[in-house]
């Protein structure tokens, strides 16, 4: 037997057994996985403090809640819940946004558990101005993201804290609406 020969068939009975030995850890992390896996509803409340970014001076910090819908998939240590929500923030001033959102939350960890979020939707964006004055109120694209720090020892109760980041497109008469978000939330999983 040459030595050519031997290489070529020693690495191709080390490539099957490397194939071969990944192949196992694949399926073995696949069931092990899908075993450990479940999916949950979640309900969930927000109260939030706002504080506008960049606006007139006449608009000041005001408050706000949301709530939201979704289907969380439960790895060990990993929450991933796609979810619908409606939002609310009125700021003193006369300035209101409502908006209807769609995104994701991703959570890392069992008892205590920080994770980042998005959303993007539609919002609407009101003004209140006096009587004989021009509505500039608008409809428009939304979006959101921001962080969360949760307690999920309760059994069906998770309570935690939220900042975000927050932004309401543009209309022709006004620039792009922002502001920041600093609150508290409460979801029951189920």
């Amino acid at each position: 037997m040459s030595i050519t020969s031997w290489i070529s068939r020693h690495r191709f009975s080390t490539f099957s057994a490397l194939r071969t030995l990944s192949g196992v850890v694949a399926l073995t992390a696949c069931v092990a996985t899908s075993r450990s896996a479940h999916a949950e509803t979640v309900i969930a409340g927000d109260l939030d403090f706002v504080v506008p970014i960049d606006q007139p001076d006449a608009i000041s910090s005001g408050g706000g809640f949301g709530f939201r819908l979704g289907q969380q998939l439960h790895l060990p240590a990993l929450a991933i819940t796609p979810e619908i929500g409606f939002n609310y923030a009125g700021f003193d001033g006369g300035v209101k946004t409502y908006r209807g959102i769609a995104g994701l939350r991703l959570g890392v960890g069992e008892i205590f558990r920080p994770g980042v979020f998005a959303h993007a939707g539609i919002g609407r964006l009101s003004v209140d101005v006096p009587s004989g004055v021009p509505d500039p109120s608008y409809t428009a694209f939304t979006f959101d993201a921001g962080v969360f720090l949760d307690f999920t020892l309760l059994p069906i109760l998770n309570i935690g804290a939220h900042a975000a980041y927050n932004r309401q497109a543009g209309s022709d008469d006004l620039d792009a609406f922002q502001w920041a978000a600093l609150g508290a939330h409460a979801a029951l999983v189920f």
